[in-house]
């Protein structure tokens, strides 16, 4: 699911802007630009193993280079100074590709993808970005973000939407080094293990399809469960998205986390606001300052012995965990030397939810129909066009 506001990557050096307009050329010469999406799989490892079970190539970035190749097993890279050597080999290059055989898959760390590898050193440590076919990188999300199990017309819903989102995303960063993280700040993305074909399926019957507003592709996000509402974009993410509409979500009062309850010591919240980089004394209070017209928190404000710390409520969520307090829609009480969080739906309740899409399939709704309900301004259009 998708719980962070969608940022171009930080561009930390001129060389990382000039490496990722070399692996669009790169990337491109295997797939159109509008087929190819980047994503990051690590960041900051001071090794990493590639490798595949069939004919694997490194290369420089221009593809020219050969670095290393074999027939099945994998290269240590490692960051020698600044370059990214193969240790087998002894060679090294500012940044590489790894290049498998044709239809064969390479791993990461013993994780396999599909597609190709790129790796360089940013900011001291290694980072390593999939090279990926849309289509292709969609099968390591669609079996992620929902269990394969459940009604087709939601696992088509919801292959539309993430198509969507890694659609936009590219748009909106066409030149950086990654357009995706594989984690819930983007789309789960798990690479190739453990593709199923019913959720495969469900991507292949909804190719190419994608949701447009005015003609372009339209920013889908969605989440777990909406708890009975779900929230406007611009109250979220910033004003920029006011075509995503929150709607009443009676589909959603099924779920298991339409009603949750989680029990936090003084402690506990001490030390995960002291992670997150916020210095607080022993906490005393924890009020609700703002909140939206579906009663998610805006604001909130925790009064402890050393002042009062203000911050929004999706920031205090994600620093005392996103699993542990599941969304910004709860009430707060303290009591018996600890804070008790009551809280309706999981995730930040923009767009389509995930167990809503599930509830309206197994009534027999068809995918579109899913996907108008929760994204009304959006329709179903083709990409490329």
């Amino acid at each position: 699911m998708i719980g962070a506001r969608p940022q171009p990557p930080r561009r930390r050096r001129p060389v990382a802007l000039m490496t990722a307009a070399l692996l669009f050329t790169v990337a491109a010469s295997a797939a159109t630009a509008e087929d190819t999406v980047r994503v990051l799989l690590a960041e900051g490892r001071p090794v990493v193993t590639v490798g595949s079970p069939g004919p694997l190539t490194l290369t420089d970035v221009s593809g020219r280079r050969i670095l290393a190749r074999r027939m099945g097993g994998g290269f240590r890279l490692t960051n020698q100074r600044g370059l990214v050597a193969v240790r087998e080999t002894g060679k090294a290059a500012a940044s590489l590709i790894a290049w498998p055989g044709d239809g064969a898959l390479l791993t990461l760390d013993g994780q396999p993808f599909r597609g190709r590898l790129f790796v360089q050193v940013l900011n001291g440590g290694l980072v390593a970005v999939n090279l990926v076919e849309l289509e292709a990188y969609l099968q390591g999300v669609v079996k992620d973000e929902i269990p394969p199990g459940w009604p087709a017309e939601a696992a088509k819903a919801v292959a539309v939407a993430a198509r969507t989102y890694a659609v936009y995303q590219g748009l909106r960063n066409p030149d950086a080094l990654f357009h995706l993280r594989a984690t819930t700040a983007s789309q789960v993305y798990g690479g190739a293990r453990g593709e199923d074909a019913r959720t495969n399926w469900a991507i292949q019957a909804t190719r190419r399809q994608i949701l447009t507003f005015g003609g372009q592709p339209f920013p889908a996000f969605y989440h777990s469960c909406s708890g009975g509402a779900t929230e406007d974009a611009m109250d979220v993410f910033g004003l920029e998205y006011d075509t995503v509409l929150g709607v009443k979500d009676d589909y959603s009062l099924a779920c298991p986390y339409v009603l949750w309850v989680e029990r936090l010591t003084h402690r506990q919240i001490e030390g995960n606001l002291a992670r997150a980089g916020h210095r607080v004394g022993r906490v005393l209070a924890i009020q609700d300052l703002i909140r939206s017209r579906t009663g998610r928190i805006f604001q909130i404000e925790v009064r402890h012995t050393q002042g009062t710390l203000v911050l929004e409520g999706r920031r205090f969520r994600e620093a005392m965990g996103n699993d542990v307090i599941r969304s910004t829609d709860f009430q707060v009480r303290e009591e018996g030397g600890a804070f008790t969080f009551v809280g309706r739906g999981s995730g930040h309740g923009v767009g389509l939810s995930q167990w809503g899409a599930k509830e309206m399939a197994d009534l027999a709704f068809q995918y579109h129909e899913i996907l108008k309900f929760y994204y009304p301004l959006a329709a179903i259009g083709l990409w490329p066009e």
